[in-house]
C-alpha cells in the first residue's frame, strides 16, 4: 500500500460525501454567471494560488476564467513575504478593482487557512460589489487559530458558498516514523479534484441548457489552435488570455 494514496482516496470520498451539495452549489451560481456573460474569477495566495491555475487556460478547461494572480502572493518571489503580504490589511481591495470584477459574477477564494487579511478582505469586498462568493478552505484549520490580525472573521463566516477540503489542521495527513512531525499536506491534491468537479457540473449546465460549454481544446492536436483561436477572441480581453 503506498500511504499517501489510500489517504488521498479516503479523503476524496469523505469530500464527495460532507461537500457534494455545496459544490453543486458553486457551479450552479458560476454557469448562471457565465451564461450570462460573466467570467468566473478565481483567486488564492501561497500554495492556494495552484488551484487558479488549474482551471485557467488549460485543454477541457473553461475560457471565462480569470485567475487573480498578483505576483508577490506566489511562492516564487520568495515565500517568506508573500506570507508576510497575505496578511496585509487593505491589499484586497487594490487587487480586487485591478480583477475588473463586476456585480454579478462569481468570485472563489482558495484559501486553507482561511483566516488572514487578504483573503478574508476579498471577499467582503466583492460583497460590498455586488459579487457572489465560493470559499474553497479546511474547516479544521480555519476552526483551530484565531483570525488573522485586523480580522474578526474568517472566510467561511462570510462566503455564499463554502466547499471543505476536508484536510486536517495543519494540512500534513502522515506521521513521520518515530517523531511527532507530520508531512503529506492533502490541501492541493483534493483542491484540485474540487476544481475540475465544479468545471465539469458547469459544462453540463450548458449542455442541460442547449448550449456550447466554451472549453479549451489541446493545442498540440490537429484544429486546437483554430478552436482557441476563437476562444481567445471572444473572452481574451477580460481574463487576459492574449
Amino acid at each position: 500500500m503506498l500511504e499517501f494514496f489510500h489517504v488521498g482516496r479516503e479523503l476524496l470520498d469523505r469530500v464527495e460525501e460532507t461537500q457534494a451539495e455545496s459544490i453543486r452549489k458553486a457551479a450552479g451560481l458560476i454557469a448562471e454567471s457565465l451564461m450570462a456573460g460573466g467570467v468566473w474569477h478565481v483567486f488564492g495566495t501561497g500554495h492556494s494560488h495552484f488551484l487558479c491555475e488549474e482551471v485557467y487556460y488549460r485543454a477541457g478547461g473553461l475560457a471565462p476564467v480569470n485567475a487573480i494572480l498578483f505576483p508577490a502572493l506566489m511562492q516564487h518571489e520568495g515565500p517568506a513575504t508573500s506570507t508576510k503580504l497575505e496578511r496585509l490589511p487593505g491589499l484586497a481591495r487594490i487587487i480586487l478593482d485591478k480583477s475588473g470584477a463586476r456585480a454579478g459574477e462569481v468570485l472563489t477564494i482558495v484559501s486553507n487557512s482561511g483566516k488572514n487579511a487578504v483573503p478574508v478582505e476579498m471577499a467582503l469586498y466583492a460583497r460590498e460589489k455586488g459579487i457572489k462568493t465560493v470559499a474553497l478552505t479546511s474547516l479544521n484549520q480555519s476552526r483551530a487559530a484565531p483570525p488573522g490580525v485586523g480580522q474578526d472573521k474568517k472566510l467561511y463566516e462570510i462566503c455564499d458558498v463554502v466547499i471543505d477540503n476536508c484536510g486536517t489542521a495543519g494540512d500534513a495527513a502522515l506521521e513521520v516514523p518515530g517523531s511527532d512531525l507530520m508531512t503529506a499536506a492533502t490541501s492541493s491534491f483534493i483542491g484540485i479534484a474540487i476544481m475540475e468537479q465544479i468545471v465539469y457540473l458547469v459544462c453540463c449546465a450548458y449542455a442541460e441548457a442547449g448550449k456550447e460549454p466554451p472549453i479549451f481544446k489541446t493545442a498540440n492536436l490537429p484544429g486546437g489552435d483554430d478552436w482557441n483561436a476563437r476562444l481567445i477572441e471572444q473572452y481574451g480581453g477580460r481574463v487576459n488570455l492574449r
